[in-house]
Formats: C-alpha cells, sequence, structure tokens
C-alpha cells in the first residue's frame, strides 16, 4: 500500500492526458450497458457509492495486478463509465484518481429502474472532487476499507461484511452523530462491527472527544454499544489523543462506554486486520488485530442484520440513490478477475 497522501502536499490537478473519449449520447449508453462486464459494473457502483477511489485501491479491489488495471480503467475512461484525475503533489507521483462519469450514472440508473434525471447527477460536481480540501481525508478512509478488502481477497476465511461512507452514514443517522465511515469485519467466525474516524492532523484532538458525548446519545437511542475505531495521523499525534479520550472517558464513566481503540496511518499501510489496534480501556501493552478486538469486547454482542437490510433502513429517506453495492466483490472465482474474462467485443474496441 502506497504511503497515505496528505491534504498539504495535494495541488491543482495535473492537465489531462490527451485520449480519445465516446461522446456521450443514449445510443453511447445502450452500446455501454451491453459490454460492461460484471465487475465494470461493480466498479462503477463502488465509485457512485464512495466518489473516488484510486487506481492503488482499485486495484486492491478488483483485479490481479496494476497492469490489468490500467489497461481495463483506460477503457471504461473512453467509454465514459469512469472519469479520472491525477493530483500534483510535488514530490514524486500521485496515483489516478477515479471518479464516476455520465455514461456509469446513466447505466446504473437503468439498472436499478430509475429515471437518471432523478439522481441529478452532474459530472463536474463529481470531478469537483479534485479540487476539494477533503480529498486526503477521503482518500485515507476509501484506503482503510480498501486494506481490509485486500486482505479477504488473500484470505477466503476473512470477509468486509459491510462498508458504509461518510454520506450513507449521514443519511442514517447524520442528526446525531457523522463518523468518516461505519464496517464491519468477520474473521474465523469472530465478528466486529465498528464506526470509524479518521484524523489527518488537521483539527484540535479536544473536537475528536467532544464527538464521544454524541456516540454515546447514539447508543442510548438504538441500544447498540458500536466500538469506535480511531486512526491518528502519527504515533506521536495517536499518544496525545490517548491521553485526552482516556481523561475524557474517565469523567464520564459509564458501565456502557463506548469501546475504543487507536492506531496510526503509518501502521495501516498493509492493512488495518493486522495487529495494529491498541484498545483505550482496559489498558494493555500490546496491540492486538482487528479481530481479536471482538474478543476483548465480550460485551459487545453484533446485532443480527445483514447489510442489505440496514442499507434499506440507511436509503430509505425519499431521495433518488443508487442500490449500494455489495463491499467484496461479487465474483467467486480467481478466473473471473481476469482482464481475458471481458467479453471479445470489449477488449477490441
Amino acid at each position: 500500500m502506497r504511503p497515505l497522501l496528505k491534504q498539504k502536499d495535494l495541488r491543482a490537478p495535473l492537465p489531462q492526458r490527451p485520449a480519445d473519449r465516446a461522446a456521450a449520447s443514449p445510443q453511447h449508453h445502450a452500446w455501454v450497458a451491453a459490454h460492461l462486464t460484471r465487475r465494470d459494473r461493480w466498479i462503477a457502483r463502488m465509485l457512485a457509492e464512495h466518489r473516488v477511489l484510486t487506481s492503488t485501491q482499485l486495484t486492491q479491489l478488483a483485479f490481479p495486478s496494476r497492469r490489468a488495471a490500467n489497461l481495463r480503467l483506460r477503457q471504461l475512461y473512453q467509454w465514459r463509465v469512469v472519469n479520472r484525475f491525477q493530483p500534483f503533489i510535488g514530490r514524486g507521483r500521485a496515483p489516478m484518481f477515479y471518479v464516476l462519469d455520465i455514461t456509469g450514472a446513466h447505466v446504473l440508473a437503468h439498472e436499478d429502474g430509475t429515471d437518471p434525471t432523478a439522481l441529478k447527477y452532474r459530472p463536474e460536481r463529481s470531478i469537483g472532487i479534485a479540487h476539494s480540501i477533503r480529498l486526503a481525508h477521503l482518500h485515507g478512509v476509501n484506503g482503510f476499507f480498501t486494506g481490509l478488502i485486500a486482505t479477504a481477497r488473500r484470505h477466503p476465511r476473512s470477509r468486509l461484511l459491510a462498508w458504509w461512507p461518510e454520506t450513507r452514514c449521514a443519511r442514517h443517522f447524520g442528526d446525531i452523530v457523522r463518523p468518516d465511515g461505519y464496517g464491519r469485519w468477520i474473521e474465523h467466525g469472530r465478528t466486529l462491527e465498528w464506526f470509524l474516524e479518521w484524523d489527518t492532523g488537521s483539527y484540535q484532538l479536544q473536537r475528536l472527544a467532544a464527538k464521544l458525548h454524541d456516540y454515546a446519545k447514539l447508543r442510548a437511542i438504538t441500544q447498540i454499544n458500536t466500538p469506535l475505531l480511531l486512526c491518528f495521523a502519527s504515533p506521536h499525534r495517536e499518544a496525545h489523543a490517548r491521553e485526552i479520550l482516556t481523561r475524557q472517558v474517565r469523567e464520564t464513566a459509564h458501565a456502557d462506554t463506548t469501546p475504543i481503540a487507536t492506531t496510526s496511518a503509518d501502521r495501516i499501510r498493509h492493512s488495518a486486520a493486522e495487529a495494529v489496534w491498541l484498545p483505550l480501556e482496559p489498558p494493555t501493552p500490546d496491540r492486538c488485530r482487528l479481530a481479536d478486538l471482538a474478543d476483548r469486547w465480550p460485551h459487545v454482542a453484533v446485532p443480527a442484520r445483514s447489510d442489505q437490510q440496514a442499507a434499506r433502513i440507511a436509503d430509505s429517506g425519499g431521495t433518488a440513490t443508487l442500490t449500494p453495492p455489495e463491499p467484496m466483490p461479487p465474483w467467486s472465482s480467481a478466473r473471473d478477475l481476469t482482464w481475458h474474462h471481458a467479453p471479445e467485443a470489449c477488449r477490441r474496441r
């Protein structure tokens, strides 16, 4: 996994590379819909749900190699299923960032039986993330989850059961608290769900500590004690935050206090499933694996609901949205991950 990008290092996107792109039209949308593979549609749906993913993250999600990813993503870019940009970072080379484009949005809308105009999709708003001050934050959060999916692809007894972005969390319980993400992980029969708070080092830690009251309010309303995982920008910032959080927890101690574990961004460059987590209470000298946190917090019960059920609850607000994708690739065999699995017409065009 590449080092996480910092917002202060990002500059305006580099000029687009010359490339032939098809003109968006109803005829083109229909042609593309007939030539997209199952993987293509899943990638487009992931971009609709999580806004932006890099070529590195998409390789972790759906391809056997970087070369295979670049070949197929270039073709999807030419068909206007996806759009792309590459930030200028001054030193080194940033990966290519991909967002959903007009043809991809239309194909998914028709697949869901939704009028594309009801989605209010605007290509300029989608590519506008290139200039957002939250790009590095979103890149870090998405990299957290794509690293888990990459781990699950290598280890059959592991699986990411749920991955909600900040926008879906906000639709579900944004009037109380807005976590940066929600996830559920199973490994060797042990299941853990959590809220994620991703720190980029750009705001005061006291603000993060104050959000514990909001999580306590959510716990009181839902009667579900969901653990909170916090990832900080550096080990030094993590150590400082643990002092503040420990003091905050002890000042408002309750028997059902939200379980908290912390780590830092440099520790999860390979995967957040590894032994990188340090529970806040009770204090322990050693870090543990993500699945081991379920043993550390035996009083935390995982609700017996599927992600599809939770998605229907979260997305029942009346606003037209695309159907959320499964967090794990839907195909079952390694053969489906190869470039050659695409239809012959896709490879020739």
